[in-house]
Order: structure tokens, then C-alpha cells, then sequence
């Protein structure tokens, strides 16, 4: 589903500018998948074992740390958390981000810094059996 997911995301024109991944294989894989189809360097990607049985808070320090002249960050992490997380940002209640889902939100903030829970706004919601 990761190559199709990539296809979603290229049609709508969203592109990242950094993609944060866990170092878990299937995590890493999908990250790989999705960076080739939107022209990101493989070679960008940061795997992080931070990202393994993340909680809502170590996700949210990743995020905060990202540089200021990004735009666009993907988080490629694993559930329940990530599905929390994104919950908790946009005070959204999905039940669940399956493999291969993307959820996007956006920020209006100056620095990644800023973001708190809440201050998300919930953007789309794709997934594999949804198309």
C-alpha cells in the first residue's frame, strides 16, 4: 500500500521538506517508499529509535526540534501513539491510523517551537482502504 499512499500524497502536491521515521524496518521502509515517489533524497531521511513506543511527548519534542525554515515534516511512527499524538495536536478523535495511513494536519506558528496540543488543524486523512 506504501507506493499507492506515496501516489496519494504526489497528487495533492504535498512534498516534505524533512520525514523523521523510526528505525523500525517497516517504518523505515515506508519513509524509503514515500521518499522516492516525491523526489526526497533517501539520504535526508532521519531514522531515529526516539520514534520507537514514542509517547505523545517525545513526539511532540521531535517535532519542536525541527528547523524553522521547514514547512512540511513527516512523522513516521507507530500506533497507538502516533494516532494519539495526531489526536492530541488537532484535537481530532480518529480511533486509528492503520499501516500505511497519512494524516495531515497543519500549524499556524512562526517556529516548530510552538506547537502545543491544540494547535493543530486537521487537514485530511487518507488511508489504503478508503480508496
Amino acid at each position: 500500500d506504501a507506493p499507492f499512499m506515496a501516489k496519494v500524497l504526489r497528487k495533492k502536491g504535498i512534498k516534505p521538506d524533512l520525514i523523521i521515521s523510526s528505525t523500525a524496518l517497516r517504518a523505515l521502509d515506508f519513509a524509503k517508499i514515500i521518499a522516492e515517489e516525491l523526489d526526497y533524497s533517501r539520504k535526508k531521511i532521519i531514522a531515529t529509535k526516539d520514534l520507537y513506543m514514542a509517547d505523545e511527548r517525545k513526539m511532540l519534542e521531535i517535532l519542536r526540534s525541527a528547523d524553522d525554515s521547514l514547512n512540511t515534516v513527516f512523522i513516521i511512527g507507530h500506533n497507538p501513539y502516533i494516532t494519539e499524538f495526531a489526536n492530541s495536536l488537532c484535537n481530532h478523535n480518529l480511533d486509528n491510523i492503520p499501516t500505511s495511513g497519512i494524516f495531515c494536519m497543519e500549524f499556524h506558528v512562526k517556529k516548530w517551537n510552538e506547537i502545543n496540543p491544540g494547535t493543530g488543524k486537521f487537514v485530511s486523512f487518507d488511508y489504503p482502504k478508503k480508496f
